[in-house]
Formats: C-alpha cells, sequence, structure tokens
C-alpha cells in the first residue's frame, strides 16, 4: 500500500501561522506544530538556525561555522506543513495582520515573535565599528578574524621595529562579565597560550594581556555568588584581569577609557548587553503597551499579547514574571524552547478547536540551572541546589550542550573539534577571513 505524502505548501484553505525567527524558540515552536492542519511559515534574515551560547568558541577557531548552524530547510525538509522564508521583516502591522518586507507584504492568522535581541551599546552605537558583539556567525567571524589578525599584527610590527605597537595588538579588553565575555577571556587566553603560541618565533605571544571589564560588582550576576568567584578565580589563575565596577565611557579603534583609565588595545569586544530587536517594540507601541525593560513586550501567562489572542511573543523578547521566584524568566536558551514548545501547542490546540473546551494552563518555566565555561576543562554551574566548579562542572556543561545541538552532524562535530582541542591544543577554524570590502580597505591603510 502506498502511503499519500500530506500535502505540503502553502495551501489557500489552511490558516496560516508566521513564526518570526528561527532562533531556539521559533524552531521549537514550528516543530510544535507538526500536525497542525495549518501553514507553517518561518520567517529569518538568516538561512540558519544558530546556536548561539558556543558563538564565542567560533570567534576563537574551535568550532567550524556549520558545528553549531544548521539550514532551516534542512530542519524543516520533513516537515510538510512548513515553509521557510529568507526574508528580513521590516513592518509588522498588527490591525492588518501583515508582515512587510522590502518587496513585498504576507498575511498571517496566527503570529510568533521569536525575533532575539541585538546588541546594546547604550546609546553609543558608534562604538559598534569599533568593539563589534557575537550575535550572530558573521559577527563570530569578524571577531575571530580581529583576534588573529592582532596577533600577525604584533609579529610583524616587531620585525620591523615597531615596539611601541606590540603592547597594543596583544591586548584585548572583553567588555561584559556576563557569560559569553566570561567564556570569551577564557577562550582568548588559551589560545595565545597553549594554541598559538609556537606558530610565533620572534615574539612571545603567550604573554598576551586579556582584561575583562565589567560595570557591576561580580562576574556571572545571573548566577550564585559561589559561581561568580570561582569562575573570577579561574580565570585570574590563567592570567586573565579582572575589572568590577568599571564603566567604559570611550571606545576607539586605539582602545577603551573606562573609568578614567586609558587603555590601548587593537581589539576590543563587546559582550555588555543586549536590547530586543525593533519589531519588538513596533508590536508593543501598535498595542499601546510600553516597551519592557531591554526592549523586550510584555506578556500575559499564555505568552499573547495585551488583547491579541493570536499575537504571541517568546524567548528574548518576551518580559514574563515568574511566580515561583517573583523574578522575570530570564532570557536563556532554555526558557526560548519551553515558550517555543508551549506556544506551538497552545496555537495547535486552538486550531483544532480543543482550546475553548478547557481552560489553558499559564506557561510554566522549569529552571535547569545555569552554566558556563571558564577555560580549557572548567566551567562554573548551579542547578537544583548545587554549585560546582572545575572539570566536573565542565563535562555536565559539554553533555548538555552536545544534547541541545540541533542534530546529529553538528554534535559528532562539536565532540571531534573539543577532544582534537582538549588532547592536541589545537583549533579547527584558525582562518583570517574579511568581507572583501573591508580587506581591501585595511590592506590600503597598511600599506
Amino acid at each position: 500500500m502506498i502511503r499519500k505524502r500530506p500535502q505540503s505548501g502553502i495551501l489557500p484553505d489552511r490558516p496560516t501561522v508566521v513564526v518570526v525567527g528561527g532562533g531556539f524558540g521559533g524552531v521549537e515552536c514550528a516543530r510544535a506544530l507538526r500536525k497542525a492542519d495549518a501553514n507553517v511559515v518561518i520567517v529569518d534574515r538568516n538561512n540558519h538556525s544558530l546556536f548561539q551560547p558556543l558563538l564565542y568558541q567560533v570567534a576563537t577557531g574551535v568550532l567550524t561555522d556549520s558545528a553549531i548552524a544548521s539550514p532551516l530547510r534542512r530542519i524543516f525538509e520533513r516537515q510538510y506543513n512548513s515553509t521557510v522564508l529568507l526574508a528580513d521583516v521590516q513592518h509588522i502591522d498588527i490591525s492588518a495582520q501583515t508582515l512587510h518586507f522590502e518587496d513585498g507584504t504576507f498575511a498571517w492568522d496566527h503570529l510568533v515573535l521569536a525575533a532575539g535581541m541585538e546588541n546594546n551599546y547604550f546609546g553609543n552605537d558608534d562604538w559598534a565599528e569599533s568593539a563589534p558583539g557575537m550575535k550572530n556567525l558573521a559577527e563570530a567571524t569578524r571577531v575571530r578574524a580581529r583576534i588573529l589578525e592582532a596577533f600577525e599584527q604584533a609579529e610583524r610590527a616587531f620585525a620591523l621595529g615597531h615596539h611601541d605597537e606590540v603592547d597594543a595588538c596583544l591586548t584585548f579588553v572583553v567588555v561584559g562579565g556576563g557569560a559569553t565575555g566570561v567564556e570569551l577571556s577564557g577562550a582568548i587566553k588559551q589560545l595565545a597560550v597553549d594554541r598559538i603560541a609556537g606558530g610565533f618565533k620572534a615574539l612571545d605571544v603567550s604573554r598576551t594581556r586579556v582584561i575583562l571589564m565589567d560595570g557591576g560588582s561580580r562576574l556571572l550576576s545571573g548566577m550564585s555568588t559561589q559561581s561568580s568567584s570561582a569562575a573570577q578565580r579561574i580565570l585570574e589563575s590563567y592570567g586573565v584581569e579582572v575589572r568590577l565596577n568599571t564603566s567604559v565611557t570611550s571606545v576607539t579603534p586605539e582602545g577603551v577609557v573606562a573609568s578614567g583609565d586609558t587603555i590601548k588595545s587593537k581589539t576590543v569586544i563587546w559582550a555588555a548587553g543586549v536590547t530586543g530587536s525593533p519589531l519588538a517594540t513596533q508590536v508593543a507601541e501598535q498595542l499601546g503597551l510600553s516597551p519592557a525593560h531591554g526592549g523586550r513586550v510584555s506578556v500575559n501567562p499564555d505568552l499573547t499579547v495585551a488583547d491579541k489572542g493570536n499575537v504571541r511573543v517568546i524567548g528574548d523578547l518576551a518580559q514574563l514574571e515568574d511566580p515561583k521566584t517573583g523574578a522575570d524568566i530570564p532570557g536563556v536558551a532554555q526558557g526560548a524552547l519551553q515558550m517555543g514548545g508551549y506556544a506551538g501547542r497552545a496555537i495547535a490546540r486552538e486550531l483544532s478547536g480543543r482550546s475553548s473546551s478547557g481552560k489553558i494552563t499559564p506557561f510554566k518555566y522549569r529552571d535547569k540551572g545555569m552554566m558556563a565555561t571558564v577555560g580549557k576543562g572548567r566551567a562554573v554551574l548551579d542547578a537544583f541546589g548545587l554549585h560546582l566548579s572545575g572539570f566536573v562542572a565542565w563535562l555536565v556543561w559539554a553533555l548538555v550542550h552536545i544534547a541541545f545541538l540541533i542534530n546529529i552532524r553538528s554534535r559528532l562535530a562539536a565532540i571531534w573539534s573539543w577532544s582534537w582541542a582538549y588532547v592536541f591544543n589545537d583549533g579547527l577554524n584558525e582562518l583570517i577571513i574579511k568581507p572583501e570590502k573591508t580587506a581591501k580597505k585595511e590592506d590600503s591603510d597598511s600599506a
């Protein structure tokens, strides 16, 4: 007996559910709708879903791009009610129920906004050129190029007798003491000391200076004080300089000014904060809401917005208080995954007519813990009342991250890369790749 393949594509007689954003929450939401009698349309400006927590390993050459990203079309290849649109959403019209692209509009019956966050320079957007952040693969590749090129510039300056430039080339400033800043600082120091030092003959790059600064009183403010202290202790044992209660007031191509201190550095990396996608502000304003802290949108317990039962906001963009703790649900991967699954199931239930038969249970966040790596084979972890640090915490971190990677190929690539890096102190992607225009401009400047 030949099984009839379900009808695929966008069908006019089915309701259309549009998911804006192909990250953790968006993908999980679309997957939860796989059996729904609906057109499930995933819209993203990139053609891939990205495992953002490991971007810093792409930026430091441990992992390749494809190890932490997978094409959206591959992910949804066997979900016959799904369609992927590669498009940049310019505007969302709530009353007309349409998305506006540069070249047209697209109608929807249900909207799930999962567009994620962007780098936040707190009103100093001109700093972005000198201090790139890391929210996508393009930015991580750009950061990797800057890090690796700084070592090359240092060797060249030393060989040409420009000894006053060497220290600035070998000084790396990471602004922001959250998980990204902590993980990146340790990885840069590890890169310089353990992996590439042998390739530089004239210069001792192992003396690389890495400065991690944050405006708060401790690192990893979202974790326990025990983990914060352990992370700082481990970083400082590597030689990373940790500067707390430090405010950055200026960023230029020559370095930073922080709390009155001028630091000469050719490589400044921004990990100090994020803000919501402008689409979140559009939705909030159209519904008469004031944007919540960080450009997020206040949502109802069922993740709908205001009185719009067919508009949901999930993931980093959703501001919702956890009734168990009284604090906002954190903008982390596990929250996005849980919200995505909940939103998808709620829409599927509504489309099937089951929502009218009973009360919908509010979204409940299940905190499974927080963790961060702090260099080679070491991490800190808070979970279920436990506070771990060192190799055991790193092992748990590795297993959890492998489990949450999008597919088997990515999991195998990560296991291989980490094993190779751990045993041989070697990375798999230490190439300097720059956009053609940027490369030509910098080559002409240095000529």
